[in-house]
């Protein structure tokens, strides 16, 4: 592969950003989304930014995604395209979730073109609000050594960290303190050339690092799928698992997939229940936990979103009581991916399976009297 290499980029988020200022600088877009930190200092946010000068407060790559880029891009477009030429500038899984999204009729993709970024993962919201100075210091490290300790668990886990499979125009990425560019399709190369670069250099080290981290990364993977599967068999797993929920639904608020306005979960019309059915099931089981329907919400919530999931992890992060909501979503969402062989935000032409019909398939899933 070739592409551009940018040397002694010691501050990647300062080189990125120069790249965005050129942009608008050559009226090449209109606008940038890109995160910004909040004027606290401990959180960030994304901008729908025009301004060059407003464009020196962004950090294209925060140490956490506070708001999932699909999620804050679902709600610009809600009513349809922008009239602009807009780059977002966005994480591989966050691109993937507005892939799906587009798929699903909720963004408006006319007029955008996609900016990923090699991701080294991010740290969980709730520790970095309280030192963001040291998980600032820490995540410049963690830049140049793709270390997992102290990641979310989805982000140690994740396998597509990088530009494999994704559907972004310019992806740019990094090793030994060099920025790497690279252009994916026909409107990137365009923009790549708009920029002055030319696909001259040998990525070949760059190639390697990344598959090399793959290899490691796909190693976690497995053995934490393995040991949710076994943490969560049966409904008695399930059950265990989810104790601590107070069903609050924060993390189906904050997912980029889920986007109802109407949920059947938060439906009083088809939830409630009459006095005596609660009485009824007490008899039952001899007491019932409050609120009810804890399972319901979590199993249902896994049957809609699963095909869609990209692994993002913002679920748990959003999560008061902690539950590893986040790494439950990504091992059900990566075996029911598989079943169907289909790859969330990968092919955008691909329709989601549960938006298709096929009447001949799964014949391995066919009770064995039936086959027979």
């Amino acid at each position: 592969m070739k592409g551009k290499i940018i040397k002694n980029s010691d501050n990647i988020n300062t080189k990125i950003r120069e790249i965005l200022e050129s942009l608008i600088s050559k009226q090449i877009f209109n606008a940038i989304f890109v995160p910004v930190r909040v004027p606290t200092g401990e959180s960030f946010t994304y901008l729908l930014i025009k301004d060059k000068n407003v464009l020196k407060d962004c950090i294209p790559l925060p140490p956490i995604m506070s708001v999932q880029g699909a999620r804050a891009f679902r709600d610009l477009t809600r009513l349809g395209r922008l009239g602009l030429k807009i780059l977002c500038v966005m994480r591989p899984c966050e691109i993937r979730a507005m892939i799906e999204l587009s798929k699903l009729r909720q963004v408006t993709l006319e007029d955008v073109s996609f900016l990923s970024l090699d991701c080294p993962g991010v740290y969980q919201t709730a520790d970095y609000i309280i030192e963001p100075e040291k998980y600032d210091k820490s995540f410049s490290s963690l830049l140049e050594k793709w270390e997992p300790e102290g990641l979310r668990p989805n982000c140690r886990v994740c396998n597509h960290f990088s530009n494999q499979e994704i559907n972004s125009d310019l992806h740019i990425g990094f090793y030994d303190r060099s920025l790497v560019i690279v252009p994916l399709t026909k409107k990137g190369e365009e923009i790549f050339t708009s920029l002055g670069f030319e696909s001259t250099d040998d990525l070949a080290d760059w190639e390697n690092r990344k598959n090399e981290l793959l290899r490691r990364k796909e190693e976690i993977r497995n053995k934490t799928f393995t040991e949710l599967h076994n943490r969560t068999r049966g409904i008695e797993g399930l059950e265990t698992f989810f104790k601590g929920c107070i069903n609050c639904h924060n993390c189906m608020r904050v997912c980029p997939i889920c986007y109802c306005r109407q949920c059947f979960f938060e439906s009083t019309d088809q939830l409630k229940r009459e006095f005596e059915d609660y009485l009824i099931r007490t008899e039952k089981k001899g007491g019932i936990r409050f609120p009810v329907d804890r399972m319901l919400f979590h199993l249902g919530r896994m049957n809609h979103m699963s095909l869609s999931c990209v692994g993002c992890g913002v679920c748990e992060d959003g999560c008061p009581m902690d539950i590893p909501v986040g790494q439950i979503f990504n091992f059900v969402g990566d075996e029911v991916q598989k079943m169907f062989g289909y790859l969330p935000g990968g092919d955008k032409d691909e329709p989601i399976p549960v938006l298709t019909y096929k009447e001949d398939e799964f014949h391995e899933y066919e009770d064995a009297q039936e086959t027979k």
